[in-house]
């Protein structure tokens, strides 16, 4: 056997190491972005979630929040703190969707 033989052989047997290597691989990452993406909205929903049951859950807070929603100035210093709190988490929430969906993680069917 000579060199040229033995680069032959080494090369051949890079190609049959090296290309089912990068297939793995790009198969793997592929279902991680999937695993991401499916977290991520995982995440959200619970968070839309949580944030819907105070108002379900609770008279009181739904009552709060629909005086905040006609007229905030009306309500008392406790109510007006109540209601900018769960308007704070409102609008975080939407942010999270909305950075989500430009990253991609929401897709166009999930976001609609």
């Amino acid at each position: 056997m000579n060199w040229q033989m033995l680069t032959a052989i080494g090369q051949l047997a890079t190609v049959f190491i090296g290309v089912p290597s990068i297939i793995y691989f790009a198969i793997q990452l592929r279902e991680q972005n999937r695993e991401r993406r499916q977290a991520a909205l995982n995440a959200l929903t619970v968070q839309w979630g949580d944030l819907t049951k105070a108002l379900h859950e609770n008279p009181e807070f739904s009552a709060l929040y629909l005086r905040g929603v006609h007229s905030f100035h009306d309500l008392d210093a406790v109510s007006k703190l109540r209601f900018s709190a769960f308007q704070n988490r409102f609008f975080k929430n939407f942010e999270g969707m909305y950075y989500s969906r430009r990253e991609g993680i929401l897709t166009s069917e999930r976001w609609d």
